[in-house]
């Protein structure tokens, strides 16, 4: 495990590992009955960021098929990064060393500078704040490639599943994908489907790997057994998430708010898809907040 910094601020306790790809180690709502995880815990033997609590996602989210992309006439070509994975995903920030720029008890800023894949030539600064009993993240990148290029962002966590979890946020339709996660074609989602998430619903027995569009930015999810819920928003407003999970049997499910359709670098109008085209110089930024919670007692 790399070396973690922890935030406490009496309600809510933050573990991330800023050499590890900012990774959020634990993040535990601080109850009168004692830490309850609202991140799956990632403390574990190893530095996986996969099996951590949440990681950012940039220069992009998801994956990219095709070997890379076209962008202005010029071809970039792209390698996968993960074992297992035949493309590549969710872009490079999680997967670099983030240097510690300010570090306060209830508050941390990280850096990087990144040139790994052309033409995504970057800085970035994340913050981690515990404000009250919210964990909000700031992401702002800011392009220092020659030419413009595409860039997205989302924020990765992986929630605690249990088996009375209960999510809502509400969506007016879901991509449906191939056998390598590619997406296939969008349907709208009706009255009594099992993906519709309008109002508090269990997560799918089943594999779930999808993403909803038409989103309103806010939504909560509940663990009524550990007498824990959360809302969760954004801002500016990003009107897609995608859902991750194994099945009932695991012990997590993801819930990505995120800027871009997956694989956008390919559709026919990128930029309506999601993707900020941004010229040298230009920035791009995002806040997530989870929160605020709310527990027993």
């Amino acid at each position: 495990m790399c070396d973690a910094l922890t935030l406490d601020n009496g309600h809510l306790r933050l573990v991330v590992a800023p050499g590890n790809g900012a990774c959020v180690v634990r993040f535990d709502a601080l109850t009168p009955a004692g830490p309850v995880p609202i991140f799956r815990p990632g403390d574990g033997p190893g530095d996986d960021p996969n099996r951590m609590g949440l990681y950012p996602l940039l220069p992009w989210s998801n994956r990219i098929s095709g070997g890379g992309f076209t962008w202005r006439g010029r071809d970039y070509s792209l390698a996968p990064n993960l074992a297992g994975e035949p493309l590549p995903i969710h872009g490079d920030g999680w997967q670099q060393s983030w240097r510690v720029v300010a570090l306060a008890p209830e508050r941390m800023r990280l850096a990087l500078r990144s040139a790994w894949q052309s033409p995504f030539d970057y800085k970035a600064v994340l913050d981690y704040r515990l404000q009250g009993k919210s964990l909000v993240v700031d992401l702002c990148l800011t392009h220092l490639g020659l030419h413009p290029a595409p860039y997205g962002v989302g924020m990765h966590p992986w929630f605690s599943r249990t088996a009375d979890v209960r999510l809502s946020a509400p969506a007016g339709g879901v991509w449906e994908v191939d056998a390598t996660q590619l997406p296939t074609h969008w349907r709208r989602l009706g009255d009594g489907d099992p993906w519709r998430f309008t109002e508090a619903a269990g997560l799918p027995e089943r594999r779930i790997d999808n993403l909803f569009s038409g989103w309103n930015g806010r939504a909560r999810m509940d663990w009524p057994q550990r007498g824990v819920s959360m809302a969760l928003s954004v801002a500016p407003r990003l009107s897609r998430y995608l859902v991750f999970s194994p099945g009932s049997d695991a012990d997590f499910f993801c819930f990505e708010p995120v800027s871009h359709v997956v694989d956008a670098h390919h559709f026919p109008d990128p930029l309506a898809e999601g993707l900020s085209e941004l010229a040298s110089g230009e920035r791009l930024g995002q806040r997530w907040r989870f929160g605020p919670l709310q527990w027993n007692g």
